[in-house]
């Protein structure tokens, strides 16, 4: 096959078939450099909603430049055809070399673990998840030509956004709990995948630390799971080590593993951990003692009468209640005022007003109070009318809500925008939400979203806004 996509990129030799597209190995007629193209499969390209999510990624995944990552070079969209364009990275995938030959020794498997948690950690610093860490998005390069390389950084979150995507059985073990439960992946989910990664990895043989480092990244509280730039700091440091022992005896030699000073999560079996792990790091510190204060509070607020909390988008929280609840409806919980910027008949005021409304929504979820969304949303908004009624049943017999919080990325306009009936685009994420009795027990939830566009139009009566409607399917509910 001979094709050029974007009038630029001569593909030449297929090298492989994923969940989501082929990828090809082309010549950048513009630079007559190799590189890799991805054409995404036709129902995907399809879909123009899709489309537009990796086009507004664009310029956060070009951002990600780290010598395991096979980076963005650019995105193409013809008719019929959404391609990312990647850089080349030399080698096989890790998921046929460990099905072809199995576990990597030791030193190997450090090695590549400690690449894939650099990336991880530079995407990370960024605020770009990578959402499908798997051996086969991982290229293990022939011996002296570099780290292993990261592919398909975000990829899947963009596909999954707002769909229902198939996972093969197989790939499940990759998958963090919170996010099998339905939440937003984040860090610590990366983090999950790269320890169920590497005990794949491991050989029977491999040195009690390096499994402990596997099992400290599954552990099921994201909360107790390490950093990204923890595990490859000292997988690192542990490939070097094991790396030198091999130059020095001819293999690997596990007695050298525990000599001299070096950086450890724990000693012995795991779990185990020493004054040493504790003092040696600024951030562990924190968190313990973090959690020793969390202990007091708790221990405090036990002695008075609970009182319920609400969450509010973007960072805000009512002041009363307690963590993790939900605020009553009858509480001192009260709604966000109108900014002044969303006051303003412009389109950049609409696009405020439309963050406004979400906070708005994120208050009627957490305190049951729905009288100020009531009023920000116009009379024929069926939508709206909906969510109102939803969250007015669920604390209406006493029960309450918990999660299901929008966090609003960007909210744009389109070229046929009017001001008389403007229609904006709000990309936003959404955690997953639990309805619960008076008892505590859930009794419905609603699945998250990530990277969702929503559509949502407004109308402008009586000098001032109000949302018209929110056509988009599943938006809110």
């Amino acid at each position: 096959m001979t094709r050029t996509v974007g009038g630029r990129y001569r593909l030449y030799e297929f090298l492989a078939g994923g969940d989501t597209g082929e990828v090809w190995q082309a010549l950048d007629l513009g630079t007559d450099r190799t590189v890799a193209v991805k054409l995404l499969y036709p129902d995907l390209a399809a879909d123009p909603r899709l489309v537009d999510r990796f086009v507004r990624a664009r310029a956060q995944l070009t951002m990600l430049w780290h010598p395991s990552i096979a980076r963005l070079l650019d995105i193409v969209v013809e008719e019929g055809t959404l391609a990312l364009v990647t850089d080349l990275a030399p080698g096989a995938d890790l998921g046929r070399r460990l099905a072809r030959e199995g576990p990597l020794d030791a030193a190997g498997a450090s090695a590549v673990g400690a690449a894939v948690a650099d990336a991880l950690s530079a995407g990370h610093q960024l605020g770009v998840v990578h959402g499908d860490i798997k051996p086969t998005n991982v290229v293990i390069p022939p011996r002296g030509q570099g780290p292993a390389t990261v592919t398909d950084f975000s990829v899947m979150l963009l596909v999954r956004a707002g769909r229902r995507y198939p996972e093969p059985f197989e790939r499940l073990k990759y998958r963090a709990p919170e996010v099998t439960d339905g939440a937003v992946p984040m860090p610590s989910s990366d983090v999950y995948a790269l320890g169920a990664m590497l005990a794949e990895m491991l050989p029977g043989n491999s040195p009690a630390r390096l499994r402990m480092i596997a099992d400290e990244c599954v552990r099921p509280d994201p909360g107790a799971r390490p950093s990204a730039a923890e595990v490859g700091h000292e997988l690192g440091t542990l490939a070097t080590r094991l790396e030198s022992a091999q130059v020095a005896v001819g293999s690997p030699a596990r007695a050298a593993i525990g000599a001299g000073p070096t950086r450890t999560r724990g000693q012995g079996r795991s779990g185990a951990r020493g004054p040493a792990w504790l003092f040696g790091s600024p951030a562990r510190m924190a968190i313990v003692f973090g959690l020793a204060l969390v202990a007091v509070l708790a221990a405090f607020a036990v002695t008075r009468p609970w009182e319920p909390a609400s969450e509010q988008g973007d960072g805000a929280r009512t002041a009363t209640g307690s963590p993790g609840g939900a605020a009553s409806a009858t509480g001192s919980s009260k709604a966000p005022p109108l900014p002044a910027a969303a006051g303003a008949h412009t389109r950049e005021g609409g696009a405020a007003y439309v963050r406004y409304w979400f906070a708005l929504l994120n208050h009627a979820q957490g305190a049951g109070d729905t009288a100020a969304l009531r009023e920000a949303s116009g009379p024929g908004c069926r939508e709206c009318e909906g969510v109102v009624e939803t969250v007015d049943t669920a604390y209406g017999d006493g029960g309450s809500m918990r999660g299901g919080v929008y966090v609003v990325r960007n909210v744009a306009t389109n070229g046929l925008f009017t001001l008389d009936s403007p229609i904006y685009e709000a990309t936003l994420d959404r955690s997953p939400r639990a309805t619960l009795d008076r008892t505590g027990v859930e009794r419905e939830s609603l699945t998250g979203l990530t990277v969702a566009n929503c559509m949502v139009s407004l109308s402008w009566t009586s000098d001032r806004w109000r949302v018209a409607g929110v056509p988009t399917a599943g938006c809110i509910a």
